[in-house]
């Protein structure tokens, strides 16, 4: 694959990762229906990886949000979480 398709691509998904991290409804049509998030009529088969490796990114990023956040709430040294109160 030249260089110049490869950073297009690279652009791209990074471009399609954010927007389905700050875009609750993208992320949703994105999952539900990736043509009409796309604006195309037809999928290739490298669009269907590509939507695939967006959304798995994106669960990735959010478990590790989550993690980080939990970790954050318990820095405190008091105990963690609702049942620790």
């Amino acid at each position: 694959m030249p260089a110049k398709k490869s950073r297009a691509y690279q652009n791209r998904q990074k471009a399609l990762i954010l927007q389905a991290l700050t875009d609750a409804k993208f992320r949703k049509l994105l999952q539900e229906n990736p043509k009409k998030a796309l604006g195309t009529t037809k999928l290739t088969v490298e669009m269907k990886k590509e939507v695939q490796l967006v959304l798995a990114a994106v669960k990735g990023i959010n478990s590790q949000i989550s993690a980080l956040a939990d970790e954050l709430l318990c820095a405190n040294g008091g105990g963690c979480g609702i049942a620790a109160g």
